[in-house]
C-alpha cells in the first residue's frame, strides 16, 4: 500500500525541536480558494520551503477543501486544510509529518526492520511519480550515496530499498534524467511507505542552445572525457538479474538471481566476471505449446550494454558515421544541466542500425544514459541477430528491440548502474491460413545495487559462470531466504499478477 506523499520543494536546512515549534508557530497568508489538499498544502510548501509526508489513510490527498483564506500560524492551517484538530504534527529536517498518535499506519507491518542473523535492516518502500502528470516513473535510482547501495524503481515507479541499521542515518538520494533530484532522510521511511513525487525542472531560455550546438562535438567530448568520468580498475558490483518470456501476455518463465561482478574498467581489454549467488525460476507448468523459446545470453548482453567500455557504433566517431545526430533539447539531471543528442541512420542505408536519444552531462561531458532501439524500419533484417535456431515450419520475425542504459554518479566517477533490454517478436505456423501470429517478449534487466572498491581480484575460474549460455538452464541449489539482505528490482503490479496467476513451479535441484 502506498500510503504516504512527500512534497515538491524544499528550502531549509535541517532544525532543532526547539526551532521546528517556532517554525509551526510562524504567520503564513493563504489566499481564499477551492483546492484539493494536496494543492492547498503545496501553497504551504511553497511558501515556508517544507515537504509534507502524511498517510493517505488519514488524510484525503484529492479531497476538495474550500478554504476561507487569511493570515494563520503554519499549525493552524495544517489544521483548517486537513479538517483534523487531532493530527499530530513533527518536523523533521526539512520535512513535516502528519499522523494519528493513537496508532502507526496500517502499513507498518510491512516496514519493521528486517533481522537476518546478525544484520538489522531498515526498509524503504516508496513509489516515485510525477509532479504533474501523477504518473509513476520507471527507472529513477534510489541509493544512499555514501555505501554505494542503492536500487531502482519498477516499472510501476516503485522501489524497495534494504538499509543495514548502521547507515540508517543517512539520505536516500532520488534521482532520474529530467527531474529535480530529491535527497531525504531515512528516518522517513522507518514506518511508512511513501508516495514520492518529481518534479521536471524549469531550464532557462538563454541555456536551451540548441541548433547552434555541434552534437558530434559534444559526443566527441564525451569520448575524451572518460578517464576523468568512469573507471579505470576493476571493481566489484553486487547486481540483481532478472530475465523472463512472455506469450500473448501470459507469463512462461521468470529467472531471477543476485550476482557479484568482477567489473573491468572502460579501458581494460580484460572480459568481466560474473559469480552467482542466489538464483530462482519459475516455470508456468500450464503452457504446453510444442514451441520452446529460450534466451541465450542475457547475462553477457547486459554486460556488453555497458557502451562506455563496450562502444557502439552510434558513439563510433573514429570514421565516417552512419548516423545522424541532432542536439533536440536540454534536460536537468540531479543539479546538473544535461544535453539530449538524438541519432538516426542516414537516408539510403537500409540495414538494421540503432536510432535513439544520448543524454550527456553539459558541465564535464559524461553520459548519464542512453535510450535506443533497432530502427523499425528494417528491423526485420535483423532476425537472424536475435534468433539463432528456429522450429521447423515456424516463422519467427522481431517487431521491436529496445534498451536503456543509466549510469549513476559515486565517489567521484560514473558506474554502470541499470541495464534494461525487451525484445518483442512475432511468430507463426507456415502453410496455415488464417492463423493468428502469436506475439513473443522477451526481457531482461539488471541493476547495480552496491559498489565496492576495495581489494578487488578475479575471480577463480571455478567460482564464476558462464555468461553466453541459457541461464535459465543454469543448475543452483533452491534456497527458500531467496531475497534476504539484497536489494532487488521489484516486480512490477502485472508482473506480480502474472506469478501469483500462472500454476508456477520453483525448480529445486540438489
Amino acid at each position: 500500500m502506498r500510503s504516504c506523499f512527500i512534497g515538491i520543494i524544499c528550502f531549509f536546512g535541517c532544525c532543532s525541536f526547539a526551532k521546528a515549534e517556532e517554525i509551526l508557530d510562524q504567520e503564513i497568508q493563504l489566499p481564499k480558494t477551492r483546492e484539493t489538499t494536496y494543492e492547498l498544502l503545496n501553497r504551504i510548501t511553497d511558501l515556508t520551503g517544507f515537504f509534507f509526508i502524511y498517510d493517505s489513510d488519514v488524510i484525503r490527498n484529492e479531497k476538495k477543501i474550500k478554504f476561507s483564506g487569511g493570515k494563520h500560524t503554519l499549525r493552524q492551517s495544517i489544521y483548517l486544510i486537513t479538517q483534523n484538530q487531532n493530527i499530530q504534527i513533527k518536523v523533521m529536517g526539512r520535512h513535516i509529518l502528519l499522523y494519528k498518535k493513537e496508532a502507526l499506519p496500517s502499513s507498518v507491518s510491512k516496514s519493521v526492520p528486517i533481522i537476518n542473523d546478525s544484520l538489522t535492516y531498515v526498509v524503504a518502500k516508496a513509489m516515485v511519480k510525477d509532479a504533474q502528470t501523477q504518473e509513476p516513473i520507471p527507472h529513477v535510482s534510489a541509493s544512499i550515496a555514501e555505501t554505494g547501495i542503492g536500487t531502482i524503481t519498477n516499472q510501476s515507479g516503485e522501489f524497495m530499498l534494504k538499509i543495514p541499521l548502521s547507515d540508517s542515518t543517512q539520505y536516500i538520494q532520488i534521482s532520474h534524467v529530467g527531474y529535480n533530484q530529491q535527497i531525504i532522510p531515512v528516518e522517513l521511511f522507518r514506518n511508512n511507505p511513501v508516495d514520492i513525487y518529481m518534479q521536471t525542472k524549469i531550464i532557462p531560455l538563454e541555456e536551451v542552445i540548441i541548433g547552434l550546438v555541434n552534437p558530434q562535438k559534444i559526443i566527441r567530448e564525451m569520448l575524451n572525457n572518460k578517464p576523468i568520468n568512469y573507471q579505470k580498475d576493476p571493481v566489484y558490483f553486487t547486481a540483481f538479474y532478472r530475465e523472463g518470456i512472455e506469450k500473448k501476455n501470459t507469463l512462461i518463465s521468470l529467472t531471477e538471481a543476485v550476482f557479484q561482478i568482477y567489473k573491468t574498467g572502460f579501458e581494460s581489454s580484460a572480459n568481466d566476471q560474473v559469480k552467482l549467488l542466489k538464483m530462482r525460476k519459475i516455470s508456468n507448468e500450464d503452457e504446453h505449446d510444442s514451441l520452446i523459446v529460450k534466451m541465450r545470453a542475457g547475462i553477457d548482453a547486459s554486460l556488453r550494454l555497458d557502451i562506455i567500455k563496450y562502444i557502439p557504433d552510434f558513439l563510433d566517431l573514429s570514421n565516417e558515421p552512419p548516423f545522424i545526430y541532432t542536439k533536440i533539447d536540454m534536460t536537468v539531471t540531479d543539479s546538473s544541466l544535461a544535453h539530449v543528442i538524438a541519432f538516426e541512420q542516414k537516408p539510403g542505408i537500409a540495414e538494421p542500425f540503432y536510432k535513439g536519444e544520448l543524454y550527456i552531462d553539459a558541465e564535464n561531458s559524461a553520459l548519464l544514459a542512453a535510450h535506443f532501439e533497432v530502427d523499425p524500419r528494417y528491423i526485420d533484417k535483423a532476425t537472424d541477430i536475435f534468433v539463432l535456431k528456429k522450429p521447423k515450419g515456424v516463422d519467427i520475425k522481431p517487431e521491436n528491440a529496445s534498451y536503456y542504459v543509466y549510469y549513476k554518479y559515486w565517489n567521484g566517477k560514473y558506474y554502470l548502474n541499470h541495464i534494461r533490454g525487451d525484445v518483442t517478436f512475432k511468430m507463426k505456423k507456415k502453410n496455415i491460413l488464417f492463423q493468428p501470429s502469436k506475439s513473443i517478449h522477451i526481457f531482461f534487466e539488471m541493476v547495480v545495487c552496491k559498489i565496492d572498491t576495495c581489494d578487488v581480484k578475479r575471480f577463480p575460474r571455478k567460482e564464476s559462470i558462464s555468461t553466453r549460455t541459457v541461464f535459465s538452464e543454469t543448475k543452483f541449489h533452491y534456497d527458500n531466504r531467496f531475497w534476504d539482505d539484497f536489494n532487488v528490482i521489484l516486480p512490477e503490479k502485472e508482473l506480480n499478477e502474472a506469478i501469483t496467476r500462472i500454476s508456477s513451479k520453483i525448480e529445486e535441484m540438489e
